[in-house]
């Protein structure tokens, strides 16, 4: 039996693992990717790409093609007791703020079927029919025992990365604890069409005093996704047939509706739960591997993309010997905050969604249907929420790779979205930078001597000075930034150091302290 030995291996190819392994080749580094399914998966719970997720995308070259096959959402039509009682409008809340500034629905299915011939169109590809049977660690590295194709395999690796889901049999060789609970709710999916008279741009959601029924409209006409709760009465059953789910969802919803062309169902139970730690020894985790949790807010999927557009390019510099093996840690130090909140948010909104207690009840029937339409009016608010959901407020201004402030802008912060002129042509700056970036890091230079910086390493920073004109004063102003800046934007598009002054040793001295260079 040969061993197939590679310093990077990913276990698992749903949307997480794929979209690791597109952001490695991204960096030109190798790796084996290894999953049990024959292929991408049909069917799946995941629906939405929000736009920091689609910011990724469009980096990698792909936003394109989720904007032709998917469905923009236009917003939110309420009904209470069948009845709609008020909607709200969605149609580009983010303007300005990204270059997408809406909520796409694009379903787990075709996210995984993008990724892999993505990275099919780069002669690299997935070791389907792959189920691993045990895990050994050997010296800093580690050693697996899989059935390939009913014929034994063996692979061995320096970094193990987990993006395996909830039951991830990498992170229980870890013994790395996954606390939390589980809710005691059945839930159930569909894949179906109906006839309704729903909206087949808008979310529309059904409240009722037991729970909320979402019809999500998809690609193709009268087609929905359904997502709800089932009565206490199927907490202990298996292998619930449609017609029986269907026949709730009629009678919760209390609106006549026929479905037909059901593609497919599933029920299941949720838990909200997450890793003590992201990473142990040389093994990290990613995705459900690391953190679930309800389905509210569509943050899922979108968490598991963030957590490898974040570990990403700290392995590829770390293999490449351009960082030392101490930015690994920041892997950690970064995402668990996030799911930390992330878990908090979606466990209360998830309570308000099905909760008993008169009090979640009288929220849904009285209070969400008419006081959200009401205050949504407010563009501040549902910017607000478009931030917030969106996941283009998540920051690392904490972490220990972030330094600066110039204006409102923080080192940590995601790179604000904003345009800028040079020779008298008009880009965004994600554009500006994605065709300047040859080297991991771009430094972004306004009104300050470039030729200050002239000495860093060239293989490490793009040096890209912004030319000085009335234009940009004013889209530079209207982003919160002062008159002259510069700013070290990492890989990920996030802020890595900021400052007034053009003062290379104090730059250098950070990137050094940081992890970002190999120390000697």
């Amino acid at each position: 039996m040969t061993t197939q030995y590679n310093d990077i291996i990913i276990v698992g190819a749903g949307p997480t693992g794929l979209m690791l392994a597109n952001q490695l080749t991204r960096f030109g580094i190798d790796y084996i990717i290894l999953d049990q399914k024959p292929g991408p998966t049909d069917q799946s719970r995941a629906l939405v790409v929000h736009a920091r997720s689609m910011e990724i995308y469009q980096q990698m070259g792909l936003s394109d093609k989720i904007i032709a096959e998917g469905q923009q959402n236009g917003g939110i039509i309420l009904h209470r007791n069948g009845k709609q009682a008020g909607s709200v409008n969605l149609i580009n809340v983010g303007e300005n703020r990204s270059p997408f500034p809406f909520m796409m629905i694009y379903e787990q299915s075709k996210n995984e079927n993008l990724l892999y011939n993505n990275l099919l169109a780069q002669n690299r590809s997935v070791q389907w029919d792959t189920t691993i049977n045990s895990i050994e660690k050997i010296n800093d590295g580690y050693s697996l025992k899989a059935t390939q194709a009913n014929n034994d395999s063996s692979f061995q690796c320096k970094y193990l990365i987990a993006c395996d889901g909830s039951k991830s049999i990498v992170r229980d060789f870890s013994q790395v604890p996954f606390t939390g609970g589980t809710y005691e709710d059945v839930f159930y999916v569909t894949d179906t069409h109906v006839n309704a008279g729903l909206s087949s741009e808008k979310l529309s959601l059904f409240f009722s005093d037991r729970s909320i029924t979402m019809f999500f409209p998809m690609q193709g006409d009268h087609r929905y996704r359904v997502l709800g709760v089932l009565p206490k009465e199927y907490y202990k059953r298996d292998d619930i047939p449609f017609e029986e789910i269907m026949n709730n969802i009629k009678k919760e919803i209390k609106k006549p509706m026929d479905f037909y062309d059901t593609n497919w169902h599933s029920t299941y139970k949720l838990h909200h739960k997450k890793v003590t730690h992201f990473s142990k020894d040389n093994i990290f985790f990613a995705g459900d591997a690391a953190h679930v949790h309800s389905p509210a807010g569509g943050q899922g999927m979108n968490t598991g993309l963030q957590d490898v557009y974040n570990l990403a390019w700290k392995l590829a510099l770390v293999q490449k010997d351009k960082a030392a093996p101490a930015l690994l840690d920041t892997y950690h130090e970064e995402r668990d905050p996030v799911a930390k909140t992330l878990l908090k948010t979606t466990d209360k909104l998830f309570a308000a969604m099905i909760s008993d207690n008169f009090y979640h009840i009288f929220l849904r029937l009285y209070i969400v249907p008419f006081f959200v339409p009401l205050i949504t009016k407010l563009r501040f608010v549902r910017r607000l929420m478009f931030l917030t959901v969106s996941q283009i407020l998540i920051s690392y201004t904490s972490s220990s790779l972030s330094k600066g402030k110039a204006g409102k802008i923080k080192g940590g912060m995601r790179l604000p979205y904003f345009f800028v002129t040079q020779n008298d042509k008009t880009t965004s700056i994600y554009d500006l930078i994605k065709e300047k970036a040859i080297n991991p890091f771009t430094i972004l230079i306004y009104n300050l001597p470039a030729d200050n910086f002239a000495q860093l390493d060239n293989s490490f920073f793009n040096l890209l000075p912004l030319e000085v004109n009335k234009a940009n004063d004013t889209s530079l102003k209207e982003i919160g930034l002062p008159n002259s800046f510069v700013i070290v934007v990492r890989p990920d598009n996030y802020i890595a150091y900021i400052s007034t002054k053009a003062d290379a040793n104090e730059l250098s001295d950070f990137m050094n302290e940081a992890y970002f260079l190999k120390k000697d």
